[in-house]
């Protein structure tokens, strides 16, 4: 926890706390009651601060040298000279509650005014320790434009504000602050990948002596991974005729590569992704192609678009498929049931298909298609997109 004097504040307060002072109440009595023989304090402020007050006063009367200053029913007093017309003392240690102080003026000759009041509540531990940071409810990335939604905040608490630390695209720390009554912030140059960290600060009273602090918060706002060279037109990183191979980060296994060692891109329909057997070309065995991306916990969904196929007459099996790691994805047979498996689904007819699946932990993961294909089949798929399931 830290603290720090906030002296603007308090000068801003002080012509109103001494307005209601001067009022009186049951709480804070009033200050005016006094000997005019004597002469008494024209102001009597009581500053709560953590576990301490301090306590000011202006006095135009040269004759009064000193003033005795008394708390907890007379119990406890300290006197405290006059200065220059004015004076001030700091009373440390004392309690978590209220407190109401009584002052009297004393002249040079030992006489005493009447006793004026004024009273405060002070702070400690409990509500230091009550105090806590306004809560970061979600975080959007994408490139360098950050988006960050934060909880509503109670007035009532004391909350001044919070302040956001973060790291921008040339590397320099930058802090914003958010009042109180803005719950969503935009950053327009936050640097992907870094962390970013926030406090919030708090006044206990107007007229407090510090500005309490929090602890910061530290929070790595979330990256959707994105699947690359993943639509129409797809690229390939080897071509001969209407065959090819997908370019990365595409990883195709010798088995896909059915057509002259060649296979899983298209030149027809746009340059698509088509793992196809038959037609005078090999069957494939447990082809596949797949791609490794690291993503970070969340509940996800996979959405590819299948322009055409006939896999639903395929007896063996072909599969849209994710696996945590990046070992690859597993034989056909395995899909359903390996460990490492955390979605997948069957291809049958062409249309959308949607995989959902939920990563526990930070890791790579592997999302592509598996198939075995003997026989004359294929699989037409336009796009491959990843986001978040509801």
């Amino acid at each position: 926890m830290k603290f720090k004097l906030n002296y603007a504040i308090t000068l801003l307060f002080l012509s109103l706390t001494l307005g209601m002072l001067s009022c009186g109440s049951e709480e804070y009595p009033d200050i005016n009651n006094y000997d005019d023989s004597i002469g008494a304090l024209e102001s009597f402020v009581v500053r709560p601060g953590l576990n301490m007050v301090l306590i000011e006063g202006v006095i135009d009367n040269p004759n009064i040298s000193e003033v005795v200053i008394y708390w907890n029913d007379q119990s406890e007093s300290v006197t405290v000279p006059v200065v220059d017309g004015a004076i001030s003392v700091q009373i440390d240690n004392l309690q978590e509650k209220l407190y109401i102080f009584e002052a009297k003026s004393v002249n040079t000759k030992g006489e005493s005014s009447g006793l004026i009041s004024a009273g405060t509540e002070v702070y400690g531990a409990s509500y230091v320790e009550g105090i806590t940071n306004r809560t970061l409810l979600s975080s959007d990335l994408k490139d360098s434009f950050l988006s960050i939604n934060f909880e509503s905040t109670d007035l009532t608490t004391g909350i001044l504000g919070t302040e956001l630390v973060y790291t921008n695209n040339e590397d320099v720390e930058k802090e914003l602050t958010i009042n109180t009554s803005s719950d969503l912030l935009n950053i327009s140059d936050f640097k992907s990948g870094s962390t970013l960290k926030h406090r919030s600060y708090y006044l206990f009273s107007p007229l407090s002596l510090d500005t309490l602090y929090t602890d910061y918060t530290t929070h790595k706002p979330f990256v959707l991974p994105e699947l690359g060279n993943a639509a129409v037109p797809f690229i390939a990183e080897q071509v001969s005729g209407r065959w090819g191979t997908l370019a990365a980060p595409w990883i195709t296994n010798d088995a896909a590569k059915n057509h002259g060692g060649l296979g899983g891109w298209d030149e027809w329909n746009g340059n698509i992704f088509n793992l196809e057997s038959g037609w005078g070309s090999p069957y494939i065995v447990d082809g596949k192609i797949y791609q490794v991306i690291a993503a970070e916990p969340a509940n996800y969904r996979l959405t590819i678009q299948v322009l055409s196929t006939n896999h639903d007459a395929n007896p063996d099996g072909a599969y849209f498929v994710i696996t945590k790691g990046n070992m690859g994805i597993p034989n056909v047979v395995d899909v359903e049931s390996a460990s490492e498996v955390i979605g997948y689904q069957r291809i049958g007819t062409p249309g959308t298909y949607t995989v959902d699946f939920v990563l526990d932990e930070s890791s790579e993961i592997c999302i592509g298609e598996v198939a075995t294909q003997n026989g004359n089949f294929f699989c037409n798929i336009t796009s491959w997109s990843l986001g978040l399931s509801d």
